[in-house]
């Protein structure tokens, strides 16, 4: 980071303030952000994009083209909705599980995946969900299980498991049967700190959006001492932040602590101990892990809890060294070591830009279920993943770009090996 030269006390507090502000909240600007994107106005939606309360399903996996999220999956197809829970109940239909792998994922205002929807939670047969506001009140229909949130805005992400193309049209029915319905029966409304969220990217702005924010979705009572400390900077519970009431020389303290939050933060989504493999066992819920929180939201927006998925992300090879398309690597997995999940499991490639690549043949993971993978005679399975096509063909190649790229292995319903972390991820090893 920049050495801040920092010449009064007022300006170390607002400093430090500012620092910790960002940090504890960014994750629910990012929701805030997110939300605001996928509506134009307060009016409503354009572009075929669906009102709150409703769902905006995906028609096909992710590709290089899409940068709705961070990170994102290319094994499903997402089925997304946010909820304001302030205008009431919103009801959700899950459908008779199929043995097909699902789950709606339910993350509230400040990204933690508070609880999941999916066949564990069903049983046998078609269900309804009340999700209900932290204050709400009163009386649900006869059948319906009531699903307490912890905040008034909740982003429902909802994936649905894609085996191939020729699975496509079956897993696209299937995703037609999850349905929302607001309690009420009245279209819902935008809360007020996403219809007024400040895009101008003005640093201050991100204060401006947070007061709005903790307006909308107050606090635990946990927390509350940790919003007190933010008084110097300008932020009351309640209270619209105004930065030109701030002195100049606070006003200065606070952009400077943007810029050096958002640098350390995105520091830290790279691992630091240079390992092949980094899998954190304590993202999706956070508690007061405020820094894993908010590298997660930059690098992992809407993350799942470890008992539904688990990530493993390598940087590295290992030998230490940046993973990056000028070199070619190999994952081999040992026969009898491939990853122990009930789900599936999948390697997906990205860039530097948090992004899938663009590459010749359209492909961005290998998994479990990868039709044409090709096993080694003693069971072993080896993945190639570089630049050109290697020499052994396609059929296990996994195309790197020509620069700095990190790998994401997927695990959906991983068994106890995962768990108490008796099994070892296989390095990636660099071809010499």
């Amino acid at each position: 980071m920049t050495t801040r030269t920092l010449n009064s006390p007022a300006q170390r507090q607002a400093y430090s303030a500012a620092f910790q502000g960002w940090v504890w909240g960014y994750p629910l600007i990012e929701s805030l952000r997110t939300c605001y994107e996928g509506f134009t106005d307060a009016a409503g939606p354009a572009d075929g994009r669906p009102h709150i309360n409703t769902f905006n399903h995906a028609t096909r996996p992710s590709t290089h083209e899409d940068r709705w999220v961070v990170t994102p999956a290319n094994d499903l197809i997402y089925s997304t909705s946010w909820l304001n829970l302030a205008d009431g109940p919103v009801i959700l239909g899950t459908p008779t599980p199929t043995g097909r792998y699902f789950v709606m994922a339910l993350l509230d205002a400040h990204t933690n995946n508070w609880t999941n929807i999916g066949p564990r939670e069903c049983g046998d047969g078609p269900a309804r969900h009340a999700i209900v506001g932290p204050d709400w009140q009163g009386e649900l229909p006869e059948g319906v299980r009531e699903v307490r949130a912890p905040t008034d805005l909740v982003w429902v992400i909802g994936r649905i498991l894609v085996d191939d193309a020729d699975d496509l049209s079956a897993a696209q029915a299937f995703q037609q049967s999850f349905t929302l319905e607001p309690l009420s029966g009245k279209p819902g409304r935008l809360p007020a700190s996403v219809r007024d969220y400040d895009a101008s990217g003005d640093p201050l702005a991100f204060y401006a959006n947070l007061a709005r924010g903790l307006a909308d979705f107050p606090v635990a009572e946990a927390e509350r001492g940790l919003v007190a400390q933010l008084a110097p900077i300008g932020i009351r519970p309640g209270a619209p932040f105004d930065a030109q009431a701030l002195e100049p020389e606070v006003r200065e303290a606070v952009a400077w602590a943007v810029e050096d939050a958002r640098d350390f933060i995105h520091s830290i989504t790279r691992s630091k101990r240079a390992r092949s493999w980094g899998l954190s066992y304590r993202i999706g819920v956070y508690g007061f892990e405020y820094v894993t929180r908010a590298a997660t939201a930059m690098k992992g927006l809407g993350a799942l809890v470890g008992s539904e998925a688990l990530y493993a992300m390598s940087d590295f090879d290992g030998d230490k060294r940046p993973l990056h398309g000028s070199n070619a690597y190999v994952l081999h997995f040992p026969a009898g070591q491939l990853p122990p999940v009930d789900a599936f499991w999948s390697v997906t490639l990205y860039g530097d830009d948090f992004y899938l690549i663009d590459n010749p043949i359209k492909r961005y993971a290998l998994g479990d279920r990868t039709k044409g993978l090709e096993y080694n005679s003693d069971g072993s399975l080896t993945l190639y993943l570089q630049h050109e096509e290697p020499r052994q063909g396609r059929s296990n190649w996994l195309p790197a770009p020509a620069g700095a790229f990190y790998l994401v292995l997927r695990l959906y319903h991983p068994r106890q090996e995962i768990l108490d972390r008796s099994y070892r991820i296989p390095a990636v090893t660099r071809v010499q």
